[in-house]
């Protein structure tokens, strides 16, 4: 569909960017979505304005609703996809631990071989619009997705800084720490974000039917809603805007979450003949850095799912069961978790306290980046990143890689 409306962003890497997408059809849509889901709901059809006492009580209540796996594509799909190469540069490799193999799918081209990538994005607001809530059913509020939209395309994630082992992109860096031992002489291998396309801002209703809650701390509102409402919404959109599978769709909402601060999924989309497409998604949210703590503050969820998609993209890279970092911590314990998603151990559980966030400063604007733990932190094995790291950006943080769950 071609459109009638044009987003200019400014790429330092890429270029300026010229975008089309037609939303009116797309809006018209989504409507019924959301009417049906409130039709075949049932239970209470009025919530109240819920009222957070204190910073920390909203802290409590972020803290509750983490981040969430959601999705993903059978390991079998991913190979033929990567022979075919129908979506990203994307390679396998694998590690074991006590006679079982556990391979793995990360984004870019083998880190032998020294070629470089550079992935494309493409990031949609979505103004989630809040009605009818309170005990009259007379509460609107609207949550502008602008500035979370500036901020993320001005931060580390595009933008270059300065980490313990070099200047360049988050993202580019974390990855070429991990494999920094398995490039070549020159480490000339890496995996940058070209500058991000930004999409005309899409609506969505929110109803007390597919909001869990609408609040307020002083003067700040937050809203969340129901997740499965959110990936719905996600899945509809993706059917009616221009994407292609070699390009990574980012939904971000501001000051608005959805029964998780974030999370990144990907589907098989069936094609001509035997041909399938895999489609890779993030969702983030975005919390304003003076309302929240640091630990939840502007990018800090997009910087813990997009470096979950370039190590997991296709949810489905498997792991042993491992335990909350670090042992030490008496709130440690078992995290349940299989998955090879290097943000949960350090900031999805009991212990992320422990963890602060790293503040970037990009021309005046101070970010804050949750840290992560390299894929080696999970193999139970010395690690065989720079500097023998298991965790990025401060390498300090965990000196020792995973505690499995007995």
């Amino acid at each position: 569909m071609r459109l009638s409306g044009r987003v200019l962003v400014h790429s330092p890497i890429r270029g300026p960017m010229l975008i089309q997408r037609a939303f009116p059809l797309l809006t018209a849509l989504l409507l019924p979505l959301v009417a049906a889901a409130a039709t075949d709901t049932r239970g209470q059809t009025t919530q109240a304005v819920q009222q957070f006492a204190s910073r920390a009580e909203l802290s409590r209540h972020l803290r509750a609703l983490g981040y969430k796996v959601r999705g993903g594509v059978d390991k079998a799909e991913t190979d033929r996809d990567e022979k075919r190469g129908a979506s990203f540069p994307h390679f396998s490799s694998s590690f074991s631990v006590n006679g079982a193999t556990y391979p793995f799918t990360m984004v870019g081209h083998p880190p032998a071989t020294g070629r470089s990538s550079q992935f494309r994005s493409v990031i949609i607001p979505l103004r989630m619009n809040f009605v009818g809530f309170g005990p009259n059913q007379d509460v609107n509020h609207s949550f502008d997705p602008a500035p979370a939209v500036k901020n993320i395309v001005g931060s580390p994630l595009y933008e270059e800084a300065q980490y313990p082992n070099g200047f360049g992109q988050f993202g580019d860096q974390m990855q070429r720490a991990a494999f920094w031992n398995q490039m070549g002489d020159d480490h000339s291998w890496h995996v940058r974000m070209a500058g991000p396309v930004v999409t005309r801002t899409i609506d969505i209703e929110v109803t007390p039917q597919t909001g869990t809650a609408l609040a307020q701390l002083g003067t700040y509102w937050t809203g969340d809603v129901l997740i499965d409402f959110m990936d719905s919404q996600i899945r509809t959109i993706l059917q009616f805007i221009d994407i292609g599978p070699d390009e990574l769709p980012v939904f971000v909402t501001g000051d608005v979450t959805a029964q998780a601060l974030g999370y990144h999924s990907a589907f098989a989309i069936p094609g001509q003949g035997v041909t399938t497409a895999l489609q890779t998604y993030a969702y983030t949210s975005w919390l304003d850095p003076t309302q929240v703590d640091p630990l939840f503050a502007d990018v800090s969820t997009f910087n813990h799912e997009l470096l979950e998609w370039m190590n997991d993209p296709f949810v489905n890279n498997v792991v042993p069961t491992w335990s909350y970092p670090p042992a030490s911590d008496a709130q440690s314990g078992c995290s349940g978790n299989n998955m090879l998603e290097v943000g949960d151990p350090q900031g999805n559980g009991p212990t992320f306290p422990d963890f602060p966030t790293v503040l970037v400063t990009i021309a005046g604007v101070t970010y804050h980046l949750q840290q992560l733990v390299l894929w080696q932190w999970f193999t139970d094995l010395p690690s065989s990143a720079f500097g023998g790291w298991y965790t990025f950006p401060d390498p300090s943080s965990l000196k020792a890689p995973a505690v499995y769950c007995k």
